[in-house]
């Protein structure tokens, strides 16, 4: 929900461009502190507690939003950085939780389950999408703080903690007991014991010194550069500047609603995700969402050239310029905005499971540069930007091809061996 509380937010708002921009990309920092403090927690503590560190700041930061008036800037920038935490925090725990202990015994459905972390902040986005257009930001901010509360209720009641970890910390008989509750029988093949060592100063520089691995590095760096085509591709802004971005003025056509239509769009993209996800693998499913969602935005970018130039045809551009935002946001969730987050719990080692907050570090960077730079560029060329878009959305299906392992139907062992062969 802290991913696009601001399109429904700044039209309410009375804030300038300037704070605008700001209140949009400051959810984007602050993740980035989220990143780092899951990082260091999945390791060190666990992937259960790692869950844990979202809630409470998710909990104070939607309560500052709730009580924030419309332009009193320090409560709303507050609110943005805590829930921007919480954010970050969530982005990654999920996924590694479940590539570690849902599917461990079906790995056919493992990259389909591990999409699911996606479908809930899809989820959580069109819900969003859709109280906006009921009622008032504040409304919408005291449901997400609600939400913040259960779910740390629920983590500690149902969640046990992964297997996978507690045979690397050694625990063997916890993981036996976290197995039996999961219904699963399978044994992490590749992991190394290192007990209550982890404690000593040493050890701690023993971890970063594993960036030198292939198996650590090798993913870390295919992780970053999707990351950064994934970003510049243009797709993460059509969710803060939503809004914006889908108002034609000459229809008359109510904003919030189109709106609404893509929250529903964005989840039924979702569920085509984790449906055709087992039957055409990450590598074909990846390359179809970056051709499709490259042409989408070509296309948009080109209607509001022309709405700028041609006005006799507005009216047929500007119905153009709707749908193919609605294509954009249906292609873009079907795999290009929900690979690089599924592979994530996938193509790191047992042991270095926390260097992929790195790389998320990275997206939240690439993020906040973007959401920065985009109010910007449209007052240079309402267009240009678009153009840009597209441009780096076709270097997705070259990358995808030659260096994004495909991770569908095999273990997380036999993933790892390819960064090491």
């Amino acid at each position: 929900m802290s991913l696009v509380f601001s399109a429904i937010a700044l039209p309410e708002l009375n804030l300038n461009l300037e704070q605008s921009s700001w209140f949009a990309s400051l959810s984007a920092v602050s993740s980035v502190l989220g990143n780092l403090l899951t990082g260091y927690v999945i390791d060190r503590y666990g992937r259960k507690k790692a869950f844990l560190v979202n809630t409470i700041p998710a909990f104070v930061g939607f309560l500052f939003l709730a009580v924030a008036g419309s332009s009193e800037v320090a409560y709303l920038y507050t609110g943005q950085l805590c829930a921007g935490v919480s954010q970050g925090a969530a982005i990654y725990a999920g996924n590694v939780y479940i590539a570690e202990s849902l599917a461990p015994d079906n790995l056919r459905f493992r990259s389909s389950l591990a999409s699911w972390n996606v479908l809930s902040s899809v989820f959580g986005s069109t819900m969003t999408y859709v109280l906006g257009y009921f009622v008032l930001y504040k409304t919408v901010a005291l449901l997400a703080a609600s939400i913040a509360l259960i779910s740390s209720i629920l983590v500690l009641v149902f969640i046990p903690e992964s297997p996978a970890w507690l045979d690397q910390q050694g625990r063997f008989e916890e993981a036996q007991q976290a197995r039996n509750r999961l219904g699963s029988v399978h044994k992490s093949a590749n992991y190394m014991p290192i007990g209550d060592k982890v404690n000593s100063r040493d050890d701690f520089y023993s971890y970063l010194l594993k960036i030198a691995r292939r198996d650590v590095h090798k993913p870390l760096l295919i992780a970053v550069t999707y990351f950064l085509i994934h970003q510049f591709s243009g797709t993460m802004v059509f969710t803060a500047y939503m809004v914006d971005i889908i108002t034609v003025k000459s229809l008359p056509i109510n904003s919030y609603l189109t709106t609404l239509i893509c929250g529903i769009i964005m989840s039924l993209g979702q569920i085509s995700y984790t449906v055709f996800l087992p039957k055409l693998g990450v590598k074909r499913i990846a390359i179809l969402s970056s051709l499709l969602t490259s042409l989408a935005t070509l296309v948009l970018a080109i209607c509001i050239h022309l709405n700028d130039t041609v006005t006799g045809y507005s009216h047929i551009i500007g119905y153009i310029h709707i749908v193919s935002v609605w294509c954009i946001v249906f292609f873009s969730t079907l795999g290009i905005n929900t690979v690089p987050y599924t592979i994530l719990g996938e193509i790191f080692p047992t042991d270095a499971k926390g260097f992929a907050s790195v790389s998320v570090f990275s997206d939240n960077m690439f993020y906040f540069i973007n959401l920065m730079m985009y109010p910007r560029a449209v007052v240079l060329s309402s267009y240009g930007i678009f153009y840009a878009y597209a441009m780096v959305g076709f270097l997705a299906v070259p990358f995808v091809y030659y260096c994004v392992p495909e991770t569908v139907g095999r273990s997380l062992e036999e993933i790892c061996c390819d960064f090491t062969s």
